[in-house]
């Protein structure tokens, strides 16, 4: 078994809390490592995105369940 198998192995038997904080500890640490400017990087571009694209409609890509309060077309 390879260490990452073994390390699997060991976060399965984790609680689903306890899994949680092990996600969020792994990436605070992946990140820490010069990540950041990545980050910040793609924080910026993902408002920049979601700047530029407030004021198109985008309905006609959503299905007929979630258009028009909920209520399918007729």
């Amino acid at each position: 078994m390879t260490k990452l198998e073994a390390i699997l192995e060991q976060a399965n038997g984790l609680s689903s809390v306890q899994r949680e904080q092990l996600v969020r500890l792994l990436s605070a640490e992946a990140f820490s490592q010069g990540g950041d400017d990545e980050a910040a990087v793609g924080k910026r571009g993902l408002a920049t995105w979601t700047e530029s694209t407030q004021d198109e409609d985008w309905s006609m890509y959503y299905p007929d369940t979630l258009r028009n309060g909920g209520r399918a077309r007729s």
